[in-house]
């Protein structure tokens, strides 16, 4: 439905990332209005951490286009596919992620797909770019600015996740996504951040489960294995491996409450070094 491109603004002479939604797309009008919704996230959160979006319309052929920021650097998921990342360097990403997630929410915006494909890392500085907003939850109603200088009331935009819907990536969806997506919210994208840094630190997911269906139950049932057990021999401190087995516990009120508090938990557990 969609592809991606690396194009060169040809004025300013600069690398871009154009994301096409394709005119076959205009038979689901839930993913035109989620493709509508990532691009006013991708405008509203300006930080370090999170590839900006600068530009979204049409084309002739009725497809949609996204205008971002274009990341010089490879997958997290990719380079967690070459073996175990130091516990330094994991705690770091972690941290820029947490960062990128403390920005969002702070506008009302919940990733629901954190995971390490859609994490980038810049080549040569290790500086963390979270990408694709495409599942987001994004409060259109807080992060409009023409109402406030026109004084005209816009109309509430409609619903597009169902009540009792699910949706996401299963290996990196929290345990209350089971009962819907209104059951998901900030500490939900946390616990998907404790996967990426247990993984980061063990080289593989906690759980061996193939079929999605076992998967889904691991997620929500299963105590993920101790890193120590899961990885013997891997270098994180006790501190850092007790944070993230935090952020995997199944309720959510068990979590660190907030990105904020997950950042300086980091911070404690793994001094930054000067």
């Amino acid at each position: 439905m969609g592809a991606v491109y690396k194009a060169e603004h040809l004025l300013l002479r600069k690398w871009l990332a154009v994301k096409l939604l394709l005119p076959a797309a205009k038979g689901s009008p839930e993913l035109a209005a989620r493709f509508e919704r990532e691009a006013i996230a991708g405008a509203h959160i300006q930080h370090p951490n999170i590839a900006s979006a600068t530009d979204f319309g049409s084309l002739p052929d009725g497809s949609r286009f996204l205008v971002l920021e274009y990341v010089r650097g490879t997958t997290l998921d990719r380079i967690i596919k070459k073996g175990r990342v130091p516990a330094a360097r994991a705690a770091e990403i972690a941290r820029q992620i947490a960062a990128a997630l403390a920005a969002a929410h702070e506008r009302g915006v919940i990733h629901r797909d954190l995971k390490p494909r859609n994490v980038m890392v810049e080549h040569g500085t290790d500086a963390v770019k979270l990408i694709d907003f495409g599942f987001a939850k994004v409060p259109l109603e807080r992060l409009s600015t023409t109402d406030a200088h026109s004084g005209e009331a816009r109309p509430e935009p409609d619903p597009i996740t169902l009540s009792g819907m699910v949706f996401g990536t299963l290996a990196y969806m929290a345990p209350e996504a089971a009962q819907g997506m209104d059951h998901v919210d900030e500490r939900s994208d946390l616990y998907a951040l404790g996967l990426i840094l247990y993984e980061m630190l063990a080289g593989k997911h906690p759980f061996d489960s193939i079929l999605p269906v076992e998967l889904f139950r691991d997620q929500r049932e299963t105590a993920p294995p101790p890193l120590r057990l899961r990885a013997p021999g891997a270098d994180a401190p006790r501190e850092l491996e007790a944070l993230v087995m935090r952020l995997l516990r199944k309720a959510p009120a068990a979590r660190p409450a907030s990105a904020r508090a997950l950042l300086a938990a980091l911070d404690a557990a793994v001094p930054r070094s000067e």
